[in-house]
């Protein structure tokens, strides 16, 4: 099991301070993620609204943490193809993985349903069509000299090359998510790609068991070897001294995380309320011990890496620090024990 960090803020100013402030507190983040031995560092794109939006462009916070690290990865999760143009993607990536001297990964996806596709003259209504296509362009773009692309949505006139290539070979790793529906797991196992997946989302945490084993069967049935392919799953995670403790500090910047949300969407609830996440045990929140009995339940659902989401809502810079501490030096070591 790999142990990585996800950098996504429902955004709170008198919280979180300016865009300078905030981008130190990120950037200070990683440094400890660097230290502690997190494996891979994932940065969110969104746009247009406190949900987020402080991070529209995750190449850009990238390419400045490409010059902090030495060891740590990072990758996008995820990049929204749909609202750009895919050789654009190619070209700051490959760039990115120069920088990081092959360090980087990238996540793919559709984006939601209440973004403003239309700002960036995209729609909705094509927008999974436009990730597949774009996916191909991605791989293209990498691996091939002279490209030429003749799609729905991107079309070129003669050959081009794109520049540069990135260090990794044939390409960096390609993640794509998916959360609710078992046919989606299954096509990105036969596309082989790697899986992104929030199994917290889920009312029973075994249903991302299940959904899980679709995409490695669909990995088999394309006749990719499963072993060769990493599932992430991120989680709601803050560890301090007590459960008390832990759930005092943590659950007024959850309540603010799921206002901020449920604004963004027009006033759709999606979050589960704080108790009833705590009730269900769907997030590691706690004491070092309670937490290492929830990582054992959440290890069984056959992830290769849990990404920690710590940073919600206003949460003090102290405490996310403490909380990324605790977890790798009092929670982790008894898995990798075992």
């Amino acid at each position: 099991m790999k142990f990585d960090y996800y950098i996504f803020t429902p955004y709170v100013p008198e919280l979180d301070g300016d865009g300078p402030a905030l981008y130190r507190k990120w950037l200070e983040q990683v440094d400890l993620c660097e230290e502690l031995g997190y494996d891979c560092v994932w940065i969110t794109e969104h746009h247009f609204h406190h949900f987020g939006g402080m991070l529209p462009n995750p190449q850009v916070i990238m390419a400045a943490m490409t010059q902090r690290t030495k060891r740590v990865r990072l990758g996008t999760a995820v990049t929204l193809l749909p609202l750009h143009n895919p050789l654009r993607i190619a070209e700051d990536i490959a760039m990115l993985d120069i920088l990081s001297s092959g360090r980087i990964e990238v996540g793919v996806g559709r984006g939601m349903e209440w973004l403003n596709f239309q700002a960036f003259g995209s729609e909705w209504a094509t927008a999974q069509e436009r990730v597949i296509e774009g996916i191909d362009i991605l791989k293209d773009a990498w691996t091939k000299e002279d490209c030429v692309w003749n799609g729905r949505f991107f079309q070129t006139d003669r050959p081009i090359t794109v520049l540069p290539k990135p260090v990794q070979q044939p390409h960096p790793p390609i993640w794509m998510t998916a959360n609710r529906d078992p046919e989606h797991f299954r096509w990105i196992g036969e596309h082989g790609l790697h899986l992104m997946t929030i199994p917290w989302v889920l009312p029973d945490l075994g249903m991302s068991r299940e959904f899980i084993a679709e995409y490695r069967a669909g990995l088999r049935s394309a006749g990719h070897d499963p072993s060769q392919f990493e599932v992430l799953g991120l989680f709601p995670v803050y560890v301090a001294d007590t459960r008390d403790q832990a759930l005092q500090e943590f659950g007024p910047h959850w309540t603010n995380m799921r206002r901020i949300a449920t604004e963004a969407r027009g006033g759709v609830r999606q979050e589960p309320e704080f108790e009833a996440l705590v009730a269900a045990n769907r997030a590691m929140l706690g004491d070092p011990d309670s937490c290492r009995r929830q990582l054992d339940k959440v290890a069984d659902l056959g992830l290769t890496r849990i990404a920690l989401h710590t940073h919600v809502g206003g949460l003090a810079q102290e405490r996310v620090l403490k909380s990324l501490r605790l977890f790798i030096t009092r929670v982790a070591p008894v898995l990798a024990a075992a």
